[in-house]
């Protein structure tokens, strides 16, 4: 996704991420520290951990409906804490859109997600479950291991909370996004805070078992959700979070601002921004997600 920058002011120097409609290559925003400080008299609570899950799917893949639908019903069965992102990928066949679709739903990053941080995924539905490995064998999981992973994490304590401020403007189409990171335990290892764009609500054709009482073959207005989109943030390793300062004690509070263009192509009445903390260094667990948010666009 083709990605220009332009400069605004507020708060002092922010700088703009704005994305095209077409899809080619350069993606990369920009942003600024615009306010940190630290308030050791007024430490909050830690929030409930939130969980992210990447699940790789595929407009062609028959199995992938049942998939979401299992995600649905543990995201529901946790009181709505494990936040969804549905990757469709360039790869296997199964990724590709049936014949006749109206959209093609895959997007670079999420092919560069699969191949640099899962290996490569060559068979779907998959999903990562904050890039955690339950048994030691790999981060990439099939079904049968999505609940364990999910229930494991759901279980580890949070040091950051998170809050995610969206204010979307529909005359130029720009979104100003407003991340508060709220340190509720000391964090002192490197970490890169991401912003992704899902959209729901999405109406196309997806494939399903030719044994399914309702639609054998295929559904042809099915209603895709979770659907990544982009990314707000410079890469899928998203942006350095204050690494002037390697220890963030309790009471440390850092906000950032991002200015992201919305595509003529989106939808933002079904847009949400999911924020999320990935662990940059350590020998066991570089790489895992350490807490996820999401909000509606506007």
């Amino acid at each position: 996704m083709k990605k220009l920058l332009f400069p605004v002011i507020s708060l002092g120097l922010i700088l703009v991420s704005c994305k095209e409609t077409p899809p080619p290559i350069n993606y990369g925003g920009a942003v600024v520290v615009d306010t940190t400080y630290e308030d050791a008299s007024n430490i909050p609570a830690a929030e409930p951990h939130e969980v992210l899950v990447e699940e790789f799917t595929g407009q062609s893949c028959t199995n992938c409906p049942a998939a979401h639908e299992n995600l649905e019903k543990i995201r529901e069965e946790h009181d709505n804490r494990v936040n969804v992102i549905g990757l469709y990928y360039e790869g296997i066949g199964q990724t590709k859109p049936p014949t006749g679709a109206k959209y093609d739903l895959r997007q670079p990053e999420a092919k560069e997600i699969a191949n640099t941080v899962y290996g490569g995924v060559n068979s779907i539905p998959a999903a990562g479950v904050e890039r955690f490995s339950p048994s030691g064998s790999g981060i990439k999981l099939a079904q049968a291991e999505w609940v364990n992973a999910i229930t494991t994490r759901l279980a580890v304590p949070t040091p950051v909370n998170i809050k995610i401020e969206s204010r979307y403007n529909a005359t130029d189409r720009i979104d100003s996004v407003k991340i508060t990171l709220a340190y509720t335990g000391t964090v002192s290892f490197a970490h890169n805070l991401c912003i992704s764009v899902l959209e729901d609500s999405i109406i196309d054709k997806q494939e399903y078992p030719s044994t399914h009482p309702v639609y054998p073959e295929e559904n042809p207005n099915y209603v895709f959700t979770n659907v990544f989109r982009d990314i707000v943030t410079g890469s899928i390793s998203g942006d350095a979070v204050l690494p002037s300062l390697p220890s963030k004690g309790p009471g440390r509070v850092i906000i950032r601002n991002y200015t992201y263009k919305v595509p003529d192509n989106f939808n933002p009445d079904h847009c949400r921004i999911v924020a999320y903390l990935i662990k940059t260094e350590g020998t066991t667990d570089k790489g895992i997600i350490l807490h996820s948010r999401q909000a509606k666009m506007k």
